[in-house]
C-alpha cells in the first residue's frame, strides 16, 4: 500500500527538475551528434544496475507469449522493473516498427530510473494497477517530460529554429528522430514560451558538445560536382574548384540531410593553422620539416593560393594570389577557385584522380 505522504507529495509533477536532469544527462554523456543515441546513453547506466531487455528476449527466457509479457509489464511499449536485488530491468517492446516510439519508450523508462520513482513507491513495476490514479499520472507526466527534453533539448531546438526564424514539426522529427506528437508538443512549448515570457532562445552548457555537429548542419553546403561538404562562406569548392552548391535553407533542409549521407571525403594532409605540413613530406618522406620548403625535395610545404586558374577553354591564367591559409585537403582556393600549392606541387592528387579502397 502506498503511504499517504507519497500521494500528498505528488499532487504536482516537477517538470523543472525533470528537464534539468535530462539536460544534465545529455551534457555528461559525451554524446555530441543528433539524434541522441539513446541506446548508447543507456549503456552508461549498466554499472548502476540498469539492464535493457527486449520483450522478445524476455518472452523466450521465461517461455511466455507476447501477450503474457504485455500483461506482466502492463504496457504495450515498455516498463521499468525493480527486482528484489535492487537491480532494474528496462523492458521494451522490440516488435514495434516505428523507431521514434521505441526511442521515446527507452527515454521514458530511463526517466523513471533517474527520477528515482521506484524509491518513492512500494511497487516493482510502476503501473496503474498498483498506484493511485493521481500518483501514476504524475509519475508518467514527469517521465514523459524527461524523455522529451532528453531526446530534443530545447537549447538545441532553439539553434535550428533561430537559424530558420520559424518552427516546423517535420524538421524537428527528422533532426531529433521523434514522433509527430512529440514534435508538436515541443512547438507548442516554444510558442507558449514566446507568448508568456518573450523568450526566443535558451542556452545551456550542453550546447557546446553539439556545436560542431550543428554548425555542419546549418553552416555548410554540398558541392554539386564532387559531393563534399563545404563551408557556407566559401565561393568555390576547395576540393574540385567548382562554384555550384546545394545549400541547406529551410525549404530544402530535409533533402540536404538526406544528401549528407552520400557525401565524399577526400585524402587530407595534416597541417597547422597557417597551412604548413605537420607530418612527413608526402613526396620524399622527409620528416624534418621547417620554414616553407622541404629541405630534401624542395616542395613547398605550406598550402596557399597560387593565383593560377584554369579557364573553360583549358588555358591557364595567373592572378594575384589570396593570402589565406588553406586546409590540408584544399586543391583549390575557396575564395577565388585558383589552384593550391599542394595541388600544383603534386602533394595532393586532383580530386577526380583519387582512388578509393572498396
Amino acid at each position: 500500500m502506498i503511504p499517504k505522504i507519497f500521494d500528498e507529495e505528488y499532487k504536482k509533477a516537477n517538470f523543472a527538475y525533470a528537464q534539468e536532469l535530462a539536460y544534465e544527462v545529455v551534457n555528461k554523456s559525451g554524446i555530441s551528434s543528433l539524434p541522441i543515441n539513446i541506446k548508447k546513453l543507456l549503456k552508461l547506466y549498466k554499472k548502476s544496475g540498469l539492464h535493457v531487455v527486449t520483450y522478445s528476449s524476455f518472452a523466450k527466457r521465461r517461455n511466455l507469449s507476447m501477450s503474457e509479457v504485455i500483461h506482466f509489464t502492463d504496457s504495450e511499449d515498455g516498463c521499468l522493473w525493480k527486482r528484489s536485488d535492487d537491480t532494474y530491468i528496462l523492458l521494451y517492446n522490440d516488435t514495434k516498427t516505428y523507431r521514434p516510439t521505441i526511442r521515446f519508450t527507452l527515454a521514458h523508462e530511463l526517466g523513471h530510473f533517474l527520477l528515482k520513482h521506484h524509491a518513492k513507491t512500494s511497487e516493482e513495476i510502476l503501473s496503474h494497477r498498483g498506484l493511485s490514479k493521481s500518483t501514476h499520472t504524475y509519475l508518467e507526466m514527469e517521465a514523459n517530460y524527461f524523455a522529451k527534453r532528453l531526446l530534443a533539448p530545447i537549447p538545441l531546438v532553439d539553434l535550428y529554429t533561430k537559424a530558420w526564424s520559424k518552427n516546423d514539426d517535420e524538421h524537428l522529427e527528422k533532426i531529433f528522430d521523434i514522433s509527430e506528437p512529440v514534435s508538436n508538443s515541443i512547438i507548442e512549448t516554444l510558442e507558449s514560451r514566446l507568448q508568456n515570457t518573450s523568450i526566443i532562445f535558451e542556452s545551456h552548457e550542453l550546447v557546446k558538445n553539439f556545436k560542431d555537429f550543428i554548425d555542419k548542419d546549418l553552416s555548410n553546403k554540398i558541392c554539386s560536382k564532387c559531393l563534399t561538404i563545404q563551408n557556407n562562406n566559401c565561393d568555390f569548392c576547395k576540393i574540385c574548384g567548382e562554384n555550384s552548391f546545394f545549400k541547406p535553407d529551410f525549404d530544402n533542409f530535409i533533402k540536404f540531410r538526406d544528401r549528407k549521407k552520400t557525401t565524399m571525403i577526400y585524402p587530407k594532409l595534416k597541417t597547422d593553422s597557417v597551412g604548413r605540413l605537420t607530418e612527413a613530406c608526402p613526396n620524399c618522406k622527409n620528416e624534418y620539416l621547417h620554414d616553407n620548403y622541404c629541405q630534401i625535395c624542395g616542395k613547398q610545404i605550406i598550402n596557399r593560393c597560387t593565383g593560377i586558374q584554369k579557364l573553360n577553354d583549358g588555358t591557364f591564367t595567373q592572378t594575384k594570389a589570396c593570402t589565406i591559409a588553406l586546409e590540408g585537403d584544399a586543391r583549390y582556393c575557396p575564395n577565388c577557385g585558383a589552384n593550391s600549392t599542394f595541388l600544383e606541387n603534386g602533394l595532393l592528387q586532383a580530386w577526380d584522380f583519387v582512388e578509393f579502397p572498396f
